[in-house]
């Protein structure tokens, strides 16, 4: 548990998560229906020139209901990759964490059944297992890792003091050196 972490009524969470469940259902459906949408418009609009049909789909969509193409991209790939046989099999799994386990390529089953053995398995944790080759860093390799970035950014503030960008420049020395 993290330090300074609040208490959260359990209905709150409770509410919460029937909410991302019913978000999570729209955006199985959308991504289903995409797919079916796909699989009968793109051989015709192929038939009469139209070199991406799919995503000239997408763009005459989008700009209809007005969202962004890459949100339908997103949806309907996620369908494609997670049929609904498969959701099935990972339904206690959110939309968001299926969503990163598939950034792991062929692997996202090993993740996808991690994430099921360690819920509530925040999606975070889940990017950093996969970005790690399947182990988790400590957490103090990622806050190193962001006072390294920060301190990068610091040295070429021309804003920031001198003696600020002076420590920030021992930071980053400190890490090449």
């Amino acid at each position: 548990m993290e330090h300074n972490a609040i208490k959260v009524p359990d209905e709150v969470i409770e509410a919460a998560r029937q909410y991302l469940g019913s978000e999570d259902d729209a955006r199985w459906q959308l991504g289903d229906f995409l797919s079916d949408v796909v699989s009968e418009l793109e051989p015709a609009y192929y038939g009469v020139g139209v070199k991406h049909p799919r995503a000239e789909m997408f763009r005459v969509i989008s700009g209809a209901i007005g969202c962004d193409p890459s949100t339908l991209r997103d949806r309907q790939s996620m369908s494609e990759f997670y049929p609904y046989s498969v959701r099935a099999s990972y339904s206690a799994l959110t939309w968001s964490q299926l969503r990163a386990c598939k950034s792991a390529g062929n692997l996202w089953r090993e993740y996808a059944d991690w994430s099921l053995s360690n819920l509530p398995a925040p999606v975070a944790v889940i990017r950093a297992k996969i970005k790690n080759g399947g182990d988790l860093p400590p957490v103090w390799c990622g806050r190193w890792q962001r006072i390294v970035e920060l301190s990068d950014l610091l040295q070429s503030d021309a804003e920031a003091p001198p003696a600020v960008r002076l420590a920030a420049r021992v930071i980053s020395l400190g890490v090449l050196g």
